[in-house]
């Protein structure tokens, strides 16, 4: 999985630039963490679990 790094605004960025930047991070974080989870269910699948039972 690749993972995205942001470099912080200085401390010259206004307040925008910085509710941006924790915005950002915030979002990208949310999606590594869905990604993670539907390989996971994947996984999961792939493995038997979740099948219904007879």
């Amino acid at each position: 999985m690749t993972r995205f790094h942001l470099s912080r605004p200085g401390s010259h960025a206004g307040g925008g630039a910085q509710a941006a930047y924790i915005a950002a991070v915030f979002l990208i974080e949310c999606m590594q963490e869905v990604d993670q989870f539907l390989v996971d269910i994947r996984g999961n699948v792939g493995a038997g679990y979740g099948q219904a039972t007879a």
